[in-house]
């Protein structure tokens, strides 16, 4: 069945891995064995509860979270093992990845989550200060220069999307480009091409943003410049 796109995917405009999107996805590995009670947040407000269970028998090896489903478990999305008030708990191998991500609407979540049977004093994870090992990826699909701080340590780096060239046959974006972010971030400047994919390496705690400074509305371009973030389309 044929649905329609989801708008928000191109009303957004930069990322940040604090207000996860459809544009961003968090990976983060939990490596302890053991029962985690996680919570689902959009800025202040609580969105919904879950459970993950790592447990070294359990083959699993990349565990999808969607975001939005737990938000919103009418939203009909596939692949979520549980409901808004906890239900059954997602489970992954030590070794593997929980990937934390959005299918739909406005998005802007981040997630906490901390070892169910411990002191409620001791450091809970949370994606807005990724950790060593994160991974932080997505997609800039409004063509422009981009500025990508990580806002713990303010290392910054820059990053240009290229306009899309009509060409004779279909286009594949190229395979994601790489970043470290820790001290510095690694490479100082990156240029992607359209609709390619970003993938930030953590090694040091980070909140990544990545902000649009100049928009390129290609060799005919005449609108004015929007402010960074979200942004609606003219209809």
């Amino acid at each position: 069945m044929n649905k329609l796109l989801d708008r928000n995917l191109f009303d957004q405009i930069g990322l940040d891995s604090a207000a996860i999107t459809m544009l961003g996805t968090v990976v983060h590995r939990f490596g302890e064995p053991g029962q985690y009670r996680g919570t689902v947040r959009a800025g202040d407000r609580l969105e919904a509860t879950f459970y993950i269970s790592v447990d070294p028998n359990c083959a699993v090896a990349e565990l999808p979270i969607d975001l939005a489903r737990l938000a919103d478990p009418s939203s009909g999305s596939e692949g979520c093992c549980a409901d808004k008030t906890g239900g059954q708990p997602f489970i992954v191998h030590p070794r593997g990845y929980a990937v934390f991500h959005v299918s739909s609407g406005a998005g802007g979540y981040h997630v906490n989550v901390r070892r169910a049977d411990e002191d409620r004093d001791v450091k809970a994870y949370d994606t807005r200060a990724l950790q060593p090992e994160d991974i932080f990826a997505g997609v800039l699909l409004r063509p422009g220069t981009y500025t990508i701080r990580n806002t713990l340590n303010h290392a910054s780096a820059d990053a240009t999307v290229s306009y899309p060239v009509i060409g004779k046959t279909a286009y594949r974006p190229p395979p994601p480009v790489i970043l470290e972010v820790g001290d510095t971030i690694t490479p100082r400047k990156v240029k992607l091409q359209p609709a390619q994919g970003i993938n930030m390496h953590v090694k040091a705690p980070a909140r990544v943003k990545i902000e649009l400074t100049r928009p390129d509305d290609g060799p005919r371009g005449h609108e004015p410049s929007g402010r960074p973030g979200l942004q609606r389309r003219r209809l």
